[in-house]
């Protein structure tokens, strides 16, 4: 994290660069069971005053007790859009009482979509899902 700071300041200081002008934001949300039974979490940015938001990151975890071989994906729906796949099927790493597995594409790289797209985790074999929106 520092290191980001440094370039941040680097930025700042160059008068052509719109580093400086990032919103880095992070999403987490649980549902299901009181232990988090679906957990995610997004990482996104933006440029101050843009209605595009870029995805860095998606992570998805799953309570599970009998299921340790858990696959999953994650999704996305433009304002208006259908639901679309962001990131086939993935093999959840087991740690313990959870599975989780994660997308990742970079510091402020990945795909971009536009404010009020909802990003969601969805399980193999499971109907339910995890969504959060990107504000």
């Amino acid at each position: 994290m520092a290191v980001g700071a440094a370039v941040v300041v680097v930025s700042m200081a160059t008068p052509s660069s719109s580093a400086a002008s990032y919103v880095d934001k992070t999403v987490r949300l649980c549902t299901g069971s009181s232990s988090c039974g679906y957990g995610l979490a997004i990482d996104y940015w933006y440029k101050k005053g843009s209605n595009s938001r870029g995805v860095e990151w998606v992570y998805a975890s799953k309570d599970t007790k009998s299921n340790k071989a858990a696959y999953a994906r994650w999704l996305y729906k433009k304002p208006g859009g259908s639901t679309h796949v962001g990131k086939g099927w993935r093999k959840a790493k087991d740690k313990g009482s959870f599975v989780e597995t994660s997308w990742y594409a970079g510091n402020h790289k990945g795909p971009r979509f536009p404010k009020g797209t909802v990003i969601c985790i969805h399980w193999k074999g499971s109907s339910k899902k995890a969504c959060a929106t990107l504000k």
